[in-house]
């Protein structure tokens, strides 16, 4: 939290110096307050419940490129079970929204509740060039937090989240890439100037997880087939998604640990729903996913104001293939992503591959 802080009033300081008034410093101090709750006294039983911190990243690099969905950071925290979400660490009169969602409510299923901090990258093809290119994706760097408020039984999973904060020069897209780029030794990418202009982003989503068909043995080698399906809603991105993933491997849990649908949460399927014995486990994994797009700032540009944008198919696949597994509290997983490329761009790529890594610490 002293980190977030500190960022927050550098920001606040560099803006200040700028004459800019930067939205973001207060969305991250909300974040921190809302994180900060996870310790609040008022909090009913939280000395007795377990939590999971995560990390993930995606980036391109391994595609040798910096175009499109460029790179990702995803850090949060999700509790362990909830009785009630009254007692969750969220503000009590968040807690008493969340009693009253439909699914997630019903007797007998296992509630949780994660919170977690997001910046995303999107960049065109040629990223040398200082001038604005028509027919590609315009440049914008996404900064937001989610709250989400999931739900499962030993077959099916559903999860509600609230995605909130700022896209545009305030979110330090282009801060972040060109400080990455210093690191491993890469030039600076050039045409930010011409990026989508600050947008504060709302947006709502649900997603719903079902075990079609279990396979083996979850204590030996085994695993199971999992349907996906989901929607969002909001300025940031409208979309429903399809999709279907399978695991096998040896001491595959019984939770529902397949890639989220875009932006989605990743820590809403990796808690089991019975405990496990083993100490250790590896599984590959295979998930294809289909989604329909409405809008996307980050295709679409500004929803207020004229931006960069560019004309896109609205239906997009993504396969992710991958590897994942667990030693003690500790657990992560890489898998490779490859994605339709919906829009005739520059270098007629009608796919684009990018990599994810992620780590998970349960306490």
């Amino acid at each position: 939290m002293w980190l977030i802080g500190k960022y927050a009033r550098q920001l606040q300081s560099n803006n200040r110096g700028k004459g800019k008034n930067c939205q973001c410093t207060h969305f991250l101090w909300i974040f921190s307050i809302l994180l900060l709750g996870t310790a609040s006294p008022g909090m009913a039983n939280q000395s007795s419940v377990r939590g999971t911190w995560f990390l993930s990243f995606d980036n391109d690099v391994i595609a040798q490129s910096d175009d499109d969905y460029t790179n990702g950071l995803q850090v949060g925290w999700a509790s362990g079970y909830l009785e009630s979400y009254l007692n969750g660490p969220v503000p009590s009169l968040v807690g008493k929204g969340l009693a009253k969602l439909p699914l997630v409510n019903r007797s007998g299923r296992q509630r949780f509740i994660s919170h977690s901090l997001s910046h995303r990258i999107f960049t065109p093809s040629d990223t040398e060039t200082e001038e604005p290119i028509p027919g590609d994706m315009p440049y914008s760097g996404l900064l937001f937090a989610t709250l989400t408020a999931g739900a499962q039984d030993a077959h099916k999973m559903d999860a509600f989240s609230l995605h909130y904060g700022i896209a545009g020069p305030s979110a330090r897209g282009e801060e972040v890439q060109n400080q990455f780029h210093k690191i491993i030794g890469s030039n600076d990418i050039k045409g930010w100037d011409n990026q989508i202009h600050d947008e504060l982003l709302i947006n709502l989503g649900y997603e719903h997880r079902r075990r079609l068909l279990a396979i083996g043995d979850r204590a030996a080698w085994g695993g199971d087939i999992i349907g996906q399906a989901g929607a969002t809603l909001g300025n940031l991105v409208s979309m429903a998604s399809l999709g279907i993933g399978a695991r096998f491997g040896w001491h595959v849990p019984d939770d529902f640990g397949i890639p989220p649908q875009f932006f989605g949460e990743e820590t809403i399927g990796a808690r089991p729903f019975s405990p496990g014995e083993a100490e250790s486990g590896i599984w590959g994994f295979v998930l294809l996913n289909g989604s329909y797009f409405g809008n996307a700032i980050f295709w679409d540009g500004n929803t207020f104001k004229d931006s960069m944008s560019v004309d896109y198919d609205p239906a997009i696949a993504r396969l992710y293939v991958g590897l994942r597994g667990f030693v003690g509290k500790w657990s992560g997983g890489i898998s490779l992503v490859t994605t339709t490329v919906p829009w005739d761009n520059p270098e007629d790529r009608n796919s684009q591959v990018y990599g994810r890594l992620g780590i998970q610490y349960t306490y």
